[in-house]
Formats: structure tokens, C-alpha cells, sequence
């Protein structure tokens, strides 16, 4: 069995799947989550799925090579539908477009209580907040990676509470705001950056830019408070 390596957004995923955790890895790809997560004895069973039959097969053949099929099954499927029957309490959908995640969690037949939810957006990670605190899921904890670029993990629970959330927090994560750690400044800067973009964009098409100038003010402010602490 050859020890499975994982990247450091892969790695800190895993990191946050619980001990013990019956996992649902949406979109698989390899299964290379499940695998590592079962070599290192931290879950109780998986179910690798994934919408194409290609990746699926690739994670049968990884899952075989590694002697895992009593640990790990593998599931054909759009998203979350029917990964039900697999009992997972805990799911994990990374690497792929907010648009899409909001897509796969709106659409799955899964009973949302009692899950942990790891969700890995690769764009739109604002509007994937948004969507979140409006259907019913409470944000747990965020994280940044860098892995070339910033990436951004959300956990979150569904109680069925909608909660506000402000333009800028969607953004770059109320928690990530709180915890303040190193990467945070990067990502602050950037979002900001890309605020800007779209401020002179908007501008030069003569269309209205008052929500944008309002989140830029709101980002800044974030950023001076952020760096008063880290000074």
C-alpha cells in the first residue's frame, strides 16, 4: 500500500473532516481524499462519487490498489443525489465553482441535519456565503490555504436559521475576519484589488457603483483593523 500524498488545500480538507467521520467526497476525482483519510485510520467508512465515469474509475482503481474496498465505495451519481443510502455525516465538496456547490447542495436529496459540511469554492466564494446563510447553514469555521493561489474552506452545519451577512464578509469569511491570521492580509488585499477592477469597470460602462463603494469601504476598514492587530 503506497502512502497517498495530498497538496497543503487537500491536506488542511482533510484536516477538518472529523475523527471517525462517515464521508461523502462529492466530485472525487481519484478518491485520493477517502484513501489518505483511510490509511490514516481517521474514518469510519467513505463513499467516493462523482458525476463522471472516467474519475470513478480511477478511484475504484486507487481505492483496489490500496486494499480499501471494505472501507471505501464509490458511487456514480449527479452531486448529492442518492448519497443518502451511504449515511455519511459528514461531506466534502472541494475544487470546484461556487456556482456549482450551491447547484449540488441545492438539488441533493441528503438530510442536511447533523452533517458537517467541508466546501471548497474555486470562484464566487461570496455568493456561496450568501447562498449558505440564506438557506439555513450556519458557517462553523473558515480557513485559507495557499497553494499557488488563495483558496478558501468553508465548514458550516444546516439548523434551518437564515442569517445576515454583509457584502464584504462574504467576501473573505466573518470568521476568517476574526481569527486574523497571516494569510488573511493577502486575501484582504486581493479582494480589495478586485473590488477596484470592478468599480473602474462599472464606471467606465456608466453604471451605478454605490454597492461596490460601499463593500470597498467596508473591506478597508476590515483590512486597517486587521493590520492594527497584526502590526
Amino acid at each position: 500500500m503506497a502512502e497517498t500524498i495530498l497538496d497543503s488545500r487537500m491536506l488542511r480538507i482533510a484536516d477538518c473532516v472529523p475523527s471517525g467521520a462517515i464521508l461523502a467526497d462529492i466530485g472525487t476525482d481519484h478518491g485520493k481524499l477517502p484513501v489518505y483519510l483511510a490509511q490514516k485510520d481517521k474514518i469510519k467508512r467513505a463513499v467516493a462519487a462523482d458525476i463522471n465515469e472516467m474519475p470513478l474509475q480511477k478511484a475504484i482503481n486507487n481505492i483496489k490498489t490500496n486494499n480499501l474496498q471494505n472501507k471505501i465505495d464509490t458511487y456514480l451519481t449527479n452531486g448529492l443525489q442518492g448519497v443518502e443510502k451511504f449515511s455519511p455525516d459528514c461531506v466534502v465538496i472541494a475544487g470546484m465553482g461556487g456556482e456549482l456547490i450551491e447547484q449540488i447542495l441545492e438539488e441533493g436529496t441528503i438530510d442536511k441535519h447533523n452533517v458537517k459540511f467541508i466546501i471548497q469554492p474555486m470562484t464566487k466564494e461570496g455568493s456561496l456565503r450568501k447562498y449558505l446563510c440564506k438557506n439555513g447553514y450556519l458557517i462553523t469555521d473558515e480557513h485559507i490555504v495557499k497553494e499557488g493561489k488563495l483558496y478558501q474552506i468553508i465548514c458550516a452545519e444546516y439548523d434551518g436559521n437564515v442569517r445576515a451577512i454583509s457584502e464584504a464578509e462574504s467576501l473573505v469569511g466573518k470568521i476568517n475576519i476574526e481569527k486574523a491570521e497571516e494569510l488573511f492580509g493577502e486575501l484582504i488585499e486581493r479582494v480589495i484589488d478586485r473590488t477596484l477592477v470592478k468599480i473602474e469597470g462599472k464606471k467606465r460602462a456608466n453604471l451605478d457603483v454605490t454597492e461596490e463603494t460601499d463593500c470597498l469601504k467596508q473591506l478597508t476598514d476590515i483590512k486597517e483593523k486587521y493590520y492594527g492587530i497584526n502590526k
